[in-house]
């Protein structure tokens, strides 16, 4: 279930109609009233990042009771690995826009690639050591499986490319302020001059003018 052709594709028009203050999960299945309050708290781009993992977390905690049920609790597998995969392209549809708008996300990408493969761990440990009756769930399961290896690869992708970009334009930012400081420096100097030729011209122009009676 790639929702971006090529790993995300960054740069190309795959993004979906997303406003930035626009909490697209509102109308997702399976989250909380609580769930979409904390994702329209967290405007920050890194933020949102660890919501999405913390939203991904509980269900794969859940995902394991279920699992130790000795499948009498199947029907609920599926709906977590379905709210899983949900919150997943939820994610990816994120970072792919804060991607397109600049937005630093180096915090929370490097936080979904420490704890993103240990997710995928438990998600593979269902996979090896299945509950009765996981063909139930099992497509669910590889597709969960399969949505997070994507996600991994493409916030590897984000995050090199962000290391590179954000220096640079920290530097800009920097080049940008030395030249206002030598503008208004150089400002001050030609203000400073004007005064003085004023103040000239005002005494050749009353030579009697002493500044008093």
């Amino acid at each position: 279930m790639k929702r971006f052709g090529v790993r995300f594709e960054f740069g190309l028009a795959v993004l979906l109609a997303l406003a930035p203050l626009c909490v697209r999960a509102q109308s997702q299945d399976g989250l909380s009233s609580a769930e979409v309050d904390k994702l329209r708290d967290a405007q920050d781009p890194s933020e949102r990042i660890k919501v999405y993992l913390s939203f991904q977390q509980e269900r794969l905690g859940r995902m394991e009771v279920v699992g130790e049920s000795n499948g009498d609790d199947r029907d609920n597998m599926d709906n977590l690995l379905n709210q899983f995969i949900s919150i997943d392209n939820e994610l990816k549809d994120w970072i792919q826009y804060q991607f397109d708008h600049d937005g630093d996300m180096r915090k929370g990408l490097r936080a979904l690639l420490d704890e993103g493969p240990r997710q995928l761990e438990i998600l593979r440990h269902i996979q090896k050591s299945p509950p009765p009756g996981s063909n139930d769930f099992s497509m669910s399961l590889r597709d969960a499986i399969a949505d997070m290896n994507d996600t991994l690869d493409g916030a590897t992708q984000a995050l090199a490319q962000q290391q590179k970009k954000f220096p640079q334009m920290a530097q800009g930012a920097k080049d940008d302020t030395r030249a206002l400081k030598k503008e208004r420096k150089e400002q001050k100097k030609l203000n400073q001059k004007e005064r003085k030729v004023r103040n000239r011209d005002r005494k050749s122009d009353n030579p009697d003018d002493s500044g008093g009676k």
